[in-house]
């Protein structure tokens, strides 16, 4: 049996085996595995000798890398529904996420008619160096065409991404210009952030919405906080809504400038884990004033960390909807091929003790993340979101209130999935993406008439979408199949605002599509009155 070719497998089976026997060897290529005598050789031999019948009799040829991969996952899925095995492309796109930056060209970008549209070029980054704009179209890649062809986000990355220092070349369109502009640009490190926005919305309350827990995240909050609490901030609307996780130290980090020295922030324990207990310590940088943290079905994990620590040591108020409840906790392992694993080890309890992790079954994750998609179809028909709270679940906050585990974190106050009913229109104008489409043609077509607003705050002062432009936008929708229906009233106001914000996207930072979309926010404009209820 050729050793090139069955290498992936061993490496597979190795790991099994030894994730079975508490370690794992990888064979060379030019040798074969061998395993330490223990009660477990017999599957090791079994798997080898399985191995060998595929390889010597199976009636087609093998791709022994796709079956290692599948192999790997299938068995960890076997233990838990997040144990799981992430392949060399898997690894390095998550753990570029998560460390908070890559290597690229740097543009902010959306595929418009099969077209990359660039929304904005990064700022300080190549693209931007090299005068690449906002609206232009990258039209061709290194020489090659791309303009309308069906290509996805995944075609894009591999496109623009590479090694620092590296150069693509790129064909670009640019409105009023006839023919294409070539541009040569060099790939640098990108920066990534976890920290979507920050920023007061009113003369004393701040607002963060963060969307992971990357490596640059406490960082990234620290330097958020310093900058509201010099803008007068008082009191603060910490958004995790959406955030599925990350980090356990930059959860504890962030949780740490909420609450004074001593508080228990989280514990971990494991069968092969001792307890592990995890205290806020000295000099947090909001631990007195008001604190509301928004969560909602799709927060997970280190997100639960950090409200059910502020939940149980009764420092906020959490709002929301019932968060996703992921209360295990994984080691991850890198593989010589670049590939990991990552391998339940303890579970997470937050300061009171409970578990945040929701029932799952051993060996069935379908029907785990089935449980949490007929959840939030639930949710989405204006249900309530309703779980039992037997008196072995029931655990007590730091004053005495009581909090439930077993299935994530409960907000003191629940909020409603929706607050009203769209219209049809107005509902398929998002959903078809032609409101933000319509919004990015406009300014495309019309930049010139935005150069007398000197930068986003005065644009933000004094322009708004006037009834013109507003009905040209329903002409452009209607034309492109939505049901005839005018929007009138709140509907049309609120249109008109979002229309404001993404022609502001367009044009300026995120940070003034946000202080506009923020107005629209239901949850956002719900939670705000409760600070009048905090002590």
């Amino acid at each position: 049996m050729n050793n090139r070719a069955r290498t992936p497998l061993i490496i597979a089976i190795s790991l099994i085996i030894g994730i079975v026997l508490g370690y794992y060897i990888i064979p060379s290529k030019e040798s074969k595995a061998t395993f330490v005598s223990s009660s477990k050789t017999a599957l090791a031999q079994k798997f080898a000798y399985i191995m060998d019948l595929i390889e010597d009799d199976y009636v087609d040829e093998i791709d022994f890398d796709s079956i290692s991969d599948n192999f790997i996952l299938s068995f960890l899925q076997q233990l838990d529904p997040h144990s799981t095995y992430l392949t060399t492309s898997q690894f390095k796109t998550e753990q570029e996420s998560l460390d908070g930056g890559f290597e690229g060209i740097g543009v902010q970008y959306r595929i418009i008619d099969d077209t990359i549209a660039v929304i904005q070029p990064v700022k300080g980054g190549p693209s931007q160096k090299a005068g690449i704009m906002a609206g232009d179209r990258i039209v061709t890649i290194n020489d090659t065409l791309w303009a309308g062809k069906k290509i996805d986000n995944n075609d894009v990355m591999q496109l623009l991404k590479g090694k620092k220092g590296s150069k693509v070349k790129l064909g670009i369109k640019r409105q009023g210009i006839g023919k294409l502009i070539a541009f040569e640009v060099r790939r640098d490190i990108i920066p990534t952030y976890s920290v979507d926005y920050f920023g007061m919305i009113d003369s004393k309350t701040g607002y963060i919405r963060l969307s992971q827990f990357s490596q640059t995240t406490s960082e990234e909050v620290n330097r958020a906080l310093n900058d509201l609490l010099r803008r007068g901030m008082k009191q603060l609307v910490f958004d995790l809504r959406g955030n599925g996780g990350g980090y356990l130290e930059q959860a504890y980090k962030v949780a740490d400038e909420f609450l004074p020295a001593g508080d228990l922030i989280v514990y971990t324990q494991g069968r092969k884990r001792d307890r592990n207990d995890l205290f806020a310590t000295r000099g947090g940088m909001f631990e007195k004033g008001k604190l509301i943290i928004l969560i909602d079905e799709l927060s997970a994990s280190a997100s639960e960390i950090v409200s059910g620590a502020m939940q149980d040591n009764d420092r906020a108020m959490i709002i929301g909807r019932r968060t996703f409840g992921k209360g295990l906790v994984q080691e991850q392992k890198l593989l010589p091929d670049g590939s990991a694993v990552r391998i339940t080890v303890s579970r997470y309890h937050t300061p009171s003790g409970r578990s945040i992790q929701r029932p799952y079954i051993s060996g069935n994750p379908d029907q785990y993340f089935e449980d949490f998609i007929n959840r939030y179809a639930t949710m989405s028909k204006g249900d309530k979101d309703t779980i039992a709270h037997p008196d072995s679940l029931k655990f007590k906050t730091k004053k005495g209130r009581f909090v439930y585990g077993g299935g994530g974190i409960e907000p003191d106050i629940e909020l409603p999935y929706y607050n009203y009913k769209k219209s049809e229109f107005y509902t398929q104008v998002l959903r078809k993406g032609l409101l933000y489409k319509y919004c990015f043609d406009y300014v495309d077509k019309h930049r010139n008439i935005f150069k007398k607003y000197s930068d986003g705050d005065d644009y933000m002062q004094n322009f708004n979408v006037e009834q013109g432009l507003y009905e040209s936008m329903i002409e452009f929708a209607i034309k492109n199949g939505v049901k005839e229906e005018i929007p009138k009233g709140k509907e049309k106001a609120e249109i008109m605002l979002l229309m404001k914000a993404y022609i502001a996207q367009s044009l300026y930072e995120d940070k003034y599509y946000y202080s506009i979309f923020l107005k629209l926010d239901d949850d956002l404009q719900k939670a705000i009155p409760y600070f009048g209820y905090i002590n």
